[in-house]
C-alpha cells in the first residue's frame, strides 16, 4: 500500500484526531461527517481512511486519548499536602471535562451502543480511576498516620459508586452549567467524604 502524501502536515494522524475532537466536542458524533473532519484538519478525506478504518474508529481513538488524559491529569500530586489532593484532583477532572466536551460525555455516559471495543475503553478508564483513588487513600492515610481502610468489597463498591456519582453530576453540569466550578468541586468533595464514611461504618 502506498503511503498517502502528508502534504504540509508533519503529523496528519494527530491533526485528524484533534480535528475530530474539536468537531465532536462542539456538535456531537452523529452530526459530524468524515468530509468535515478532513476539512477541519486541512487534509484529504483519503488520509482519514489511511490512518483509521472510518469515523467510528477515529472516535474510539479520541475517547481512548480522553481517558488517557484523564488518568495523566488526575494522578495525585505527592508535593501537595495530603488534605488538598482530592480537591486538586477534582479541579483537574472539571478542567478535563470542559476541554474534551463530547468525548467527556461519552466517557461519562452509558450510551455506547453495540460497540464492545468502545465499552471496553470506557470501562478501562473507570477501573483505572478507581485504582488511582484506592492508592491515593492508602498513601494519604499512611502520611496522616491513620489506620488504613480495609480494602474490602464494601470499599471498592463505595469508590466505584462515588465515581459513578461524579460521572452523573459532570454529565448534568456539562449540559446545564448553572453552578460555579467551586460549588461543583465542593459537592463532589463532600460526596467523596460521605461515600468513605459509609464504607467505614458498613465495614465496622
Amino acid at each position: 500500500m502506498t503511503r498517502p502524501s502528508r502534504g504540509r502536515h508533519p503529523d496528519p494522524e494527530r491533526a485528524l484526531l484533534e480535528a475530530g475532537r474539536r468537531l465532536f466536542a462542539r456538535r456531537g458524533y452523529e452530526a459530524v461527517s468524515i468530509d468535515e473532519i478532513a476539512a477541519e484538519a486541512g487534509l484529504a478525506k483519503g488520509l482519514l481512511y489511511y490512518y483509521f478504518t472510518g469515523k467510528r474508529a477515529l472516535y474510539r481513538e479520541i475517547v481512548r486519548a480522553a481517558g488517557d488524559a484523564l488518568a495523566d491529569r488526575t494522578a495525585p500530586d505527592p508535593a501537595l499536602p495530603a488534605g488538598e489532593r482530592t480537591a486538586a484532583v477534582l479541579d483537574a477532572v472539571i478542567a478535563w471535562a470542559k476541554e474534551y466536551g463530547e468525548s467527556t460525555r461519552l466517557l461519562l455516559a452509558q450510551h455506547t451502543g453495540a460497540d464492545p471495543e468502545l465499552r471496553a475503553i470506557i470501562q478501562a478508564a473507570r477501573d483505572r480511576q478507581a485504582e488511582m483513588m484506592l492508592e491515593g487513600l492508602r498513601q494519604t492515610g499512611a502520611e496522616l498516620g491513620k489506620p488504613p481502610l480495609p480494602e474490602t468489597p464494601v470499599l471498592r463498591h463505595a469508590v466505584h459508586g462515588w465515581i459513578a456519582f461524579v460521572e452523573a453530576v459532570l454529565t448534568q453540569w456539562l449540559e446545564k452549567p448553572d453552578i460555579s466550578e467551586d460549588r461543583l468541586r465542593e459537592l463532589l468533595l463532600r460526596a467523596a467524604g460521605g461515600a468513605l464514611s459509609a464504607a467505614r461504618r458498613t465495614s465496622a
